[in-house]
Parts: structure tokens; C-alpha cells; sequence
């Protein structure tokens, strides 16, 4: 046995969240270097800023007439 496993300790892999610097523990998580509800905050704003793009509003209709 190394000196590690003899002590008790053990280490896991982690790293810090690019969007709110919570700590990830999860190989994805990692991998994707997001959380899973940062993820699904972000998919969930993209998809937002993607539907806005093809709505107008009473006031765009306004100028257009004027």
C-alpha cells in the first residue's frame, strides 16, 4: 500500500465551475467544465436569445409605418 491509502486520505478530481465557481466532482462535469444546472441555465438562455431574435414588439411595427 502507498502512503496515501495507509492515512485515509484520498483525492478526487475536481475543478471549479466557469460560470458560478461551484466545485465539480462529476468526470462530465469536468469534462464539460460547467455544472449541471449552469448547463441547463445556459441551453435555457441560448434558446431564449434564439426566440427573441424572431419576435417584434408593437413599437417595431410603429417606426416600420411612420
Amino acid at each position: 500500500m502507498n502512503k496515501q491509502q495507509d492515512s485515509g486520505v484520498f483525492t478526487i478530481p475536481a475543478r471549479r465551475c466557469k460560470r458560478c465557481g461551484g466545485l465539480l466532482t462529476s468526470e462530465q462535469a469536468i469534462k464539460d467544465g460547467y455544472g449541471s444546472c449552469c448547463l441547463r441555465k445556459m441551453r435555457q438562455e441560448a434558446r431564449a436569445k434564439e426566440e427573441a431574435k424572431n419576435q417584434c414588439s408593437l413599437f417595431d411595427r410603429e417606426e416600420e409605418q411612420e
